[in-house]
């Protein structure tokens, strides 16, 4: 029997499915922070009309990604550190309240594969200092658990914050992770287990600070990052001529 997605609302329209793109385009910097888009160059892009293309640009911006000028198009946010430090903010009380339902909510079994998933976390921060690997295991077992927090809202607002944290991941470079080594991912990897030990045993509170503290580890490590990336993208002031006196 044929499917009907006229009411289904996961149906791929061709809005979504150009702001999934966008999203993933965005998020790999690969349209770089700042650059701006156009409805007509993203329209000849998937042979779309305008309105579609309107929409996803609607879409992304609910993100938090874009901003939309009327008329002009789109442009993608730019790095700044007052809204990467709310979005920090914004991950450790969500992530502290998930692994805090989690205590109450998580199945003795979802435990074990809780331990089975940590035991491949630690062993990816040995094998690899590559910063993006161990992120993105992280938020495996990150989204684990709060699928497991049965909080819907919980998983749909952490899901939103962990996005626009990944798009701040880029200013890693090699040459920082070269420079630092992966000391911030060794700690992160101890506190993870220490996380995942108050959960099977049911310690909300303690489950609550250590999830806080996880996240701080990695906010402490992109402050770093940013800093450097600030420096080497810094744009020379350009020297002014003082008027010669006639």
């Amino acid at each position: 029997m044929a499917r009907n997605t006229g009411d289904d609302d996961s149906a791929p329209t061709q809005d979504r499915v150009i702001a999934r793109l966008l999203i993933d385009d965005i998020v790999a910097w690969r349209i770089p922070p700042g650059a701006w888009i156009r409805e007509r160059e993203i329209a000849a892009r998937f042979a779309v009309s305008h309105a579609p293309v309107r929409e996803a640009f609607r879409q992304v911006a609910n993100i938090g990604l874009l901003k939309v000028v009327p008329w002009r198009g789109a442009f993608v946010i730019d790095l700044d550190q007052h809204a990467a430090d709310e979005v920090y903010e914004l991950w450790k009380a969500l992530f502290g309240v998930a692994c805090r339902l989690a205590c109450a909510e998580m199945s003795d079994r979802d435990g074990r594969e809780l331990m089975h998933r940590l035991v491949e976390y630690k062993d990816v921060t040995l094998r690899t200092e590559n910063t993006f690997e161990h992120l993105n295991v992280s938020n495996r077992i990150g989204r684990f658990i709060a699928k497991r927090s049965n909080a819907p809202l919980a998983l749909e607002l952490l899901d939103r914050v962990a996005l626009l944290a990944r798009w701040q991941h880029n200013v890693y470079t090699n040459s920082y992770i070269e420079t630092h080594g992966n000391e911030a991912a060794r700690r992160s990897a101890a506190l993870y287990e220490t996380l995942c030990r108050h959960i099977v045993a049911r310690d909300g509170d303690a489950a609550d600070a250590a999830a806080r503290a996880l996240i701080g580890v990695t906010q402490e490590s992109f402050e770093q990052a940013l800093e450097e990336y600030k420096a080497r993208h810094a744009k020379p002031r350009a020297s002014r001529r003082r008027a010669k006196s006639a």
